[in-house]
């Protein structure tokens, strides 16, 4: 398998959709390089109130409509479920993406948290 690199778009096949889907990767290089399984977060063409726009460049991005990140379905994929690299995000677009991981995961300090419902 060719290497795996943090804010590469990939098709991946997905076991809960019946064709290959777009998915950024957003885990780490050192990581992507030692493990089986890589963090991706898939791209949809619904916006919504946790998804990030993602820039409008076919050429770089690979994506021939107007996209977005789902922060909230962050997850881990098998590489064998890579099928092909398609693009890339720019370097000034990932942190868009990262502030809406931080925000969906609660690390982002300057959002209100919702309670847990744990004392």
């Amino acid at each position: 398998m060719e290497r795996v690199r943090r804010g590469e778009i990939w098709t991946v096949s997905l076991p809960a959709f019946p064709k290959p889907r777009p998915a950024l990767i957003v885990s780490i290089d050192p990581i992507n390089d030692l493990r089986p399984d890589v963090l991706v977060v898939p791209i949809t063409s619904k916006a919504g109130p946790l998804r990030i726009a993602l820039p409008e460049d076919p050429q770089q991005t690979g994506l021939a409509a107007a996209s977005f990140a789902k922060c909230e379905s962050v997850g881990p994929v098998h590489k064998s479920l890579l099928k092909a690299r398609i693009g890339k995000l720019s370097g000034d677009a990932l942190p868009a993406v990262e502030a809406g991981l931080l925000r969906v995961l609660g690390l982002d300090k300057s959002a209100p948290r919702a309670s847990s419902g744990r004392q």
